[in-house]
């Protein structure tokens, strides 16, 4: 959880800085499942940060992220369930993770 309240701290000082002073409404948040960063934490760690501030009526909307890996082997592209990083296409477990690890702020709506 102590991980979580940095990162929302860090995301109150970003939205701080681009509303230039304009209260913010929504902030939408790309997470990956294997980011290493809990949603719910994280959407707790932000309603605590943000009373008082610009911030106070925004909403946080959070889109998770699926594992999705690429194939060497048959050059696909697929999702997996749980942490099995073989192709579910040949088997192949040459494989690299192309997302599903990201975390990222997409974007923030401010009133005019």
């Amino acid at each position: 959880k102590m991980h979580e309240l940095s990162v929302g701290q860090s995301m109150m000082k970003i939205i701080q800085k681009a509303s230039r002073g304009r209260e913010g409404t929504k902030l939408v948040v790309k997470i990956g499942k294997m980011s290493g960063i809990e949603p719910y934490f994280l959407k707790e760690s932000f309603d605590f940060f943000k009373e008082n501030t610009v911030c106070k009526n925004t909403e946080m909307q959070i889109i998770e992220v699926d594992i999705k890996i690429k194939c060497f082997e048959c050059n696909t592209e697929s999702e997996i369930k749980g942490y099995d990083f073989h192709c579910p296409v040949c088997g192949s477990e040459k494989t690299k993770i192309i997302s599903g690890e990201e975390m990222h702020i997409e974007y923030i709506e401010v009133k005019e």
